[in-house]
């Protein structure tokens, strides 16, 4: 940070962030109010005026700040004043519809298992198409957005979270009640077929062994051996007739 103001005001983002809205950037706290730190360095990336801020500064803030607004264990960072922050309650109205993306090389998984959590600890949906673009594209740039239909989880017991703002949390949501766009070419699953070795076709000049088909080997020798034989004592009768 070049100056003390500019540390100043990057303290108070991330208190606003941490510590009263963090649905308005897409962001999920913990039951603790921990959120990864590479998680919201990429939310405030994506904000202009924010774009150069990196891991770093959040060590620099707590070195350079006398009394700092948030708190940092580990690689998870938590507003040091969390008083005012959207309680996680499990929602009784729920919209028809709710939207979701994931990443373009599991859509074909998804579509067979349904959606399971990934980056936080249940799966992140939210009733703005544009807001889980916006979640969604953080992790895959051509995240495949799907369109979850509520009642139908319902009726297969899946409970909805409402944690602030747009956003609503879920175990897992399960195959057949959302809907999205068709697999792209290159991603969907692969059919296990037959052996590309046992249905090769044969090239000229090549043969397979077939060893119960073969006949002994010394079966035409011994044949050999008895016709060489009997010729041999042929001629010595001849022989011992004309010259006595």
């Amino acid at each position: 940070m070049k100056t003390h103001n500019t540390l100043r005001q990057f303290s108070k983002l991330l208190s606003y962030i941490l510590g009263r809205r963090p649905f308005e950037f897409g962001l999920v706290l913990d039951e603790n109010g921990f959120v990864p730190i590479q998680i919201l360095l990429k939310a405030i990336n994506e904000e202009k005026e924010w774009k150069h801020i990196r891991a770093a500064h959040f060590h620099e803030l707590l070195l350079r700040e006398p009394e700092p607004l948030v708190e940092l264990s580990g690689n998870r960072i938590r507003s040091a004043d969390r008083n005012h922050l959207p309680k996680h309650t499990v929602s009784t109205d729920l919209p028809k519809m709710l939207y979701v993306c994931v990443r373009q090389k599991a859509h074909a998984h998804v579509l067979e298992k349904g959606i399971s959590p990934s980056a936080y600890s249940r799966v992140v949906l939210s009733s703005d198409r544009e807001m889980a673009l916006r979640i969604g594209r953080r992790n895959d740039v051509k995240a495949v957005l799907l369109s979850v239909y509520c009642d139908k989880c319902k009726e297969q017991g899946i409970l909805f979270y409402h944690v602030g703002g747009a956003l609503f949390t879920a175990e897992h949501i399960p195959p057949r009640s959302f809907t999205g766009p068709a697999l792209t070419l290159g991603c969907e699953p692969k059919v296990q077929g037959p052996d590309p070795v046992a249905q090769q076709p044969k090239k000229p000049g090549t043969f397979i062994l077939e060893l119960q088909k073969e006949k002994p080997l010394f079966s035409k020798v011994k044949g050999r051996k008895k016709e060489i034989l009997w010729k041999k004592n042929r001629k010595r009768l001849i022989k011992n007739t004309e010259y006595p």
